[in-house]
């Protein structure tokens, strides 16, 4: 506690730019005269990644000379995450800060992580940045230590690269990632220098294994959000990597060279240990003067009068999302897929049974059209996930119109759909190593949406006769039955079954095509009909061969 308090002191870092002898000098690097202010507010997805692309775009053309990523997220997606730290370093101005308000946990610190520099609200606080599995329904999933271990390590190569390029410690932003990673502080006799050290180097600078004190840190941070949770200890008969392995994964990942000084038994007398600052049973996180005493932040800032005496800018702009993406964004969770996968299969099962109408049928299309443009527009999905839906659809159609019955095009065309909708889970990119969360997201919602247009498809031939919507679809316009003329309206009592109005057997005339469906005189009656084997043209004679309260089949009398 007291190593912790004495740290803070130290930094002391304030949002004000002036001091006793009057007003401090702002950086050169810092200094600007219109600032751009970009919200990142909730969960990070693919949505993210473009608005942030779309207002950086903007910002820049407006002028903008600077760029504040205003961050208060519990985390997110990591491919969106990877995708926006290319943006950062590759798009953004120089002058990009983060500014932790409040919060930014996971996802958020690593993006934090990127810019130039990090700044807090007073009560900010990020950190835990650690890969962890959310699944639909299961919810969140801890990681086995191996699986962990292979998703750490692209992720701690990240950090230790913005580390390396932005002056961050860059074994001390490890501990935001690796929940195994204990660190000791220690400090130059001479120059004051600090600097954070593992267990083997602090071994190999001072000739004895390190004590593991479980060093009491400030106040315990309050409860994360739900979205995010926290990393479960990994199980301890699972084997993890050890400091020397994981420095050499990021070594071999990384374009940097590290600029930490290697100190060796010569270097003993020269620094003196302060005690421990990371235990291996945490993740780090970090409140406001936690941040300024570990050489993260820059200042605290308040609010936007503040934010603008930090950089000693004449005006900010903020750049929000727009309603669009918001709306994007919603039809692109989860459980909206799911329902809108049921809603495509009900619209189009009733379609078909009910020829003639076109309402649910442009349902089943209105359906499939969010299904799809949702995820192109969030960058979610690529062309390879729509040709493969569009496949699926024209061996349906096939199936339907030019071979009738279940058969092996059919089959097919319901696994490309099924693939193809999955693919949407996945950015478009089925062989990365990060798509494993996207893919499990894509089987179950695909996979719950299926069950669920079932389950409505087998509800609606359980209780069809009973439903008004359905009398008023379903035959009785054709047969004059179960209405009332004079105002339209279901008469209490049902209609008689289809099988007593037009038996097996009956013969009639094709009065339109039957591709599977179409429509049949029978006498004065005009019927709504499916075809049981191929296309039937229009004036062929045809029999009755089955005929229930939900349609009627009919098959060709050859000449």
């Amino acid at each position: 506690m007291l190593l912790l308090l004495g740290l803070v002191a130290e930094a002391a870092p304030t949002g004000h730019q002036s001091g006793p002898g009057g007003p401090v000098a702002i950086p050169a690097g810092r200094k600007a005269e219109s600032v751009a202010i970009l919200p990142i507010h909730g969960p990070i997805d693919g949505v993210t990644t473009r608005s942030l692309e779309r207002r950086l775009a903007e910002a820049t053309a407006d002028g903008c000379d600077a760029v504040v990523l205003e961050l208060d997220t519990p985390g997110g997606d990591l491919l969106a995450t990877y995708d926006i730290l290319e943006l950062i370093r590759t798009r953004a101005p120089a002058n990009t800060v983060a500014w932790i308000r409040p919060k930014a946990f996971s996802a958020g610190t690593i993006i934090a992580l990127s810019t130039r520099e990090i700044i807090t609200t007073p009560s900010g606080v990020f950190g835990d940045a650690a890969p962890i599995q959310g699944l639909p329904v299961v919810g969140l999933r801890q990681l086995p230590a191996a699986e962990r271990a292979k998703i750490e390590a692209p992720l701690l190569s990240e950090v230790v690269y913005d580390a390396r390029r932005q002056g961050w410690d860059e074994k001390l932003v490890q501990s935001f990632v690796a929940v195994d990673v204990e660190l000791w502080l220690i400090r130059n006799r001479r120059t004051g220098d600090r600097l954070f050290v593992d267990a083997p180097e602090y071994e190999r600078i001072f000739g004895e294994a390190p004590t593991s004190t479980g060093l009491a840190r400030l106040p315990a941070v309050p409860s994360r959000d739900p979205l995010t949770g926290l990393l479960d200890t990994a199980d301890p008969d699972e084997p993890i990597p050890t400091a020397s392995e994981r420095e050499e994964t990021i070594e071999f990942l990384q374009d940097l060279p590290s600029r930490r000084p290697t100190l060796g038994p010569e270097d003993a007398a020269d620094w003196v240990p302060l005690g421990q600052v990371v235990t291996r049973d945490e993740l780090l996180v970090l409140r406001a003067d936690e941040a300024a005493a570990y050489g993260f932040t820059s200042a605290e800032v308040a609010d936007d009068r503040e934010l603008l005496a930090f950089f000693g800018a004449t005006s900010a702009t903020r750049y929000e999302t727009t309603w669009s993406e918001g709306l994007v964004r919603f039809l692109t969770l989860w459980p909206v897929r799911a329902v809108l996968i049921a809603v495509l299969l009900i619209g189009f099962f009733i379609e078909t049974a009910a020829p003639g109408y076109g309402a649910f049928g442009l349902v089943s299309l209105a359906a499939l059209g969010l299904l799809l443009g949702a995820p192109l527009l969030a960058g979610m999905a690529e062309w390879w996930t729509v040709a493969i839906v569009l496949i699926g659809l024209m061996l349906a159609a096939f199936e339907l119109f030019l071979l009738p019955g279940f058969g092996f095009a059919g089959v097919a065309g319901g696994i490309c759909i099924f693939v193809g909708l999955v693919g949407t889970f996945v950015g478009g990119r089925p062989f990365d190593d990060g798509v494993r969360d996207g893919l499990v997201h894509g089987l179950l919602a695909t996979t719950i949406g299926f069950i669920g247009g079932g389950v409505g498809i087998w509800l609606l031939l359980r209780n069809i006769p009973r439903l008004s919507f359905a009398r008023r679809i379903v035959l009785a316009d054709a047969v004059g039955v179960g209405m009332d003329d004079s105002n339209g309206r279901p008469l209490p009592a049902p209609p008689p079954a289809i099988g007593t109005i037009i038996p097996t057997g009956t013969e009639g005339i094709v009065v339109s095509p039957l591709r599977t469906s179409g429509r049949v005189r029978f006498g004065d009656r005009l019927i709504d009909a499916q075809s049981v084997g191929a296309y039937i043209d229009r004036g062929a004679r045809v029999r009755v061969v089955t005929a229930d309260d939900f349609g009627v089949k009919v098959e060709r009398i050859e000449p």
